[in-house]
């Protein structure tokens, strides 16, 4: 699905989007210890669509969360758009995160007390954009996902794609340089995860916003730019 006029807010620039080197993540002590994530290195480039793959406990949820600065490596280094996150304070992650960073989560994560319209216009509102412009800006993507009809609606008025699509245009609200899916499609039937899955594209190429997803489905997967398998710990790039 194209949004065709949609110019690019978020013009890429020439420095690496992310940039990961000996990352690892532990949990518990002695022999208790268990390795989530073990000398992990990546180097992603403004504009790529990146899938991680793998099985059921791999861990890419937990190397997706702290390549968002969300949760913090046992050891090594993470650089989003040319931010140390290990030298970033909670309220420094927060706010490069609230300025340049989206999120997508199986679960929509949706405020059930507000509206489609109120959902996405809340980023705008905790950065401190001006109300009338941001609102507006937030209305337009709604009605670009075809949800003009559905801009007063709860999410309890809503279907699960409609929910999600209420949670991509919220994503991209801030017209983020890059954005975080966790299973965008898990919780939706295939005919409706495959509208979602096309819509996530075409606003990663009409925004240049570079997309990095956890997903199952490889079909999902290979139509993205990069496919990075997460084995034993260890991150491959799959040919």
């Amino acid at each position: 699905m194209s949004l065709n006029g949609v110019s690019s807010a978020a013009t890429a620039s020439a420095e690496n989007i992310l940039e990961v080197h000996h990352l690892s993540k532990h949990v518990g002590q002695g022999e208790h210890r268990l390795s989530i994530l073990t000398g992990v290195e990546l180097v992603v480039k403004p504009a790529q669509s990146i899938a991680l793959i793998g099985e059921s406990g791999s861990g890419k949820s937990t190397l997706l969360g702290i390549l968002a600065g969300l949760d913090d490596g046992s050891e090594g280094d993470v650089k989003l758009l040319g931010e140390s996150l290990g030298a970033l304070d909670e309220d420094g992650r927060a706010a490069l995160r609230a300025r340049d960073v989206g999120f997508v989560f199986q679960a929509f994560m949706l405020v059930p007390t507000l509206n489609a319209l109120e959902n996405v216009h809340l980023p705008a509102l905790l950065r401190g954009e001006s109300d009338a412009q941001s609102r507006a800006q937030a209305e337009q993507l709604l009605r670009q996902l075809g949800l003009g009809e559905r801009l007063h609606h709860l999410p309890a008025q809503l279907s699960g794609g409609e929910q999600q699509r209420v949670a991509i245009a919220r994503a991209f609200s801030g017209r983020p340089r890059v954005l975080f899916a966790d299973e965008p499609t898990g919780n939706l039937d295939r005919k409706t995860g495959e509208r979602i899955v096309d819509l996530l594209f075409s606003l990663n190429r009409d925004y240049a916003t570079t997309l990095i997803l956890v997903t199952h489905d490889e079909q999902l997967a290979a139509r993205c730019e990069r496919r990075l398998r997460l084995l034993d710990g260890k991150l491959q790039e799959v040919a």
